[in-house]
């Protein structure tokens, strides 16, 4: 037996309450301030857990990945900026064979341990708008979670809600609880809930424009990747 495939190639193939706004507000401003070093792959910062930091000394190696590994022909880049940030631009254009708009994927490279998201609530990436993104972008993570009936391993994938915080600085943020797993644009209703226990095999979490359904160039400046931890803060 296989999945039915989507209509369009997608990153699951690829890559095998609201916070109260003055909370949320400084909690951001102090994220943008903060340049302590980070060592371990995931960092405890008051708040927060740091799942990647680039404003910081060693930010950890983000990589990209493509439609092309679908048939595409979209393509994209990061680039570690002076002023402290990664860049990520590039252009999501239509596959000619199913006449729909590809993606472009941004995530931390390898196998982490991110163990440290098990008692968080959410994710949420601070960038700089650049008036470029393809809105709504979405966030994937990878534990390693398989579908029981058919074996293969599920990327848990959520839409960003976004909203600015000061001076440009735009957080994109979904609460754990939104994720859905999947396999080639199909739901996956069979794999593992995406529990406290499910969380902490977490070995890879990125950035998707799969979800904005958009064709065309983007491009934004990523400063950090964070985790709320529960109790912090009320997701919607």
């Amino acid at each position: 037996h296989s999945l039915p495939k989507g209509k369009r190639p997608t990153e699951a193939s690829a890559t095998m309450g609201c916070f109260p706004r003055l909370h949320r507000f400084f909690l951001a401003f102090a994220l943008i301030m903060s340049t302590t070093d980070r060592t371990t792959a995931v960092a405890s910062s008051d708040d927060v857990v740091v799942i990647a930091d680039f404003s910081s000394p060693g930010p950890p190696e983000m990589v990209t990945v493509n439609d092309p590994v679908m048939g595409g022909t979209s393509f994209s880049t990061a680039t570690l900026r002076p002023e402290k940030n990664l860049s990520w631009s590039g252009e999501v254009q239509i596959v000619s064979f199913l006449g729909s708009p590809g993606f472009c994927i941004l995530q931390t490279a390898g196998r982490r341990d991110l163990a440290g998201l098990a008692t968080t609530a959410g994710v949420s990436f601070l960038v700089r708008d650049t008036g470029k993104m393809l809105l709504p972008l979405g966030a994937q993570i990878n534990t390693g979670a398989r579908s029981a009936r058919w074996g293969v391993e599920v990327t848990y994938t959520a839409t960003l809600k976004n909203r600015e915080i000061h001076d440009g600085i735009v957080e994109l943020y979904a609460p754990w609880s939104s994720f859905r797993a999947s396999f080639r644009g199909e739901d996956v209703p069979d794999a593992p809930p995406l529990n406290g226990e499910e969380l902490s095999r977490t070995y890879q979490v990125g950035l998707s424009t799969y979800q904005s359904h958009k064709a065309g160039r983007f491009e934004l400046e990523l400063i950090k990747i964070v985790a709320i931890p529960e109790g912090e803060s009320q997701w919607e």
